[in-house]
């Protein structure tokens, strides 16, 4: 274990050749990662999007009410009325 020197860079470690496979590589310079970035980009998020409004709105609108039953409760509660009313009972 260890000590050997050095076995050689990642892929080329000095053990048996190895055959039947196959490796391919792209060029940076022949890739386009920007490419229809605005044209395409915008169009493909809305429609995206609106495909799974069905999915996410509910829980939106379900934590809108509650958080605006909550604030208006809150505010009820340290109001007069609400002081009052606690104070009936």
């Amino acid at each position: 274990m260890g000590g050997h020197g050095y076995s050689g860079w990642w892929g080329n470690m000095g053990g048996l050749k190895q055959r039947g496979i196959v490796t391919y590589q792209l060029s940076p310079y022949e890739m386009k990662t920007n490419a229809h970035l605005i044209s395409k980009g915008t169009h493909n998020f809305f429609r995206r999007t609106s495909s799974n409004l069905g999915y996410i709105l509910p829980g939106v609108f379900l934590f809108w009410a509650v958080t605006h039953f909550g604030k208006k409760r809150h505010e009820w509660l340290n109001s007069k009325a609400g002081h009052a009313a606690q104070h009936e009972h």
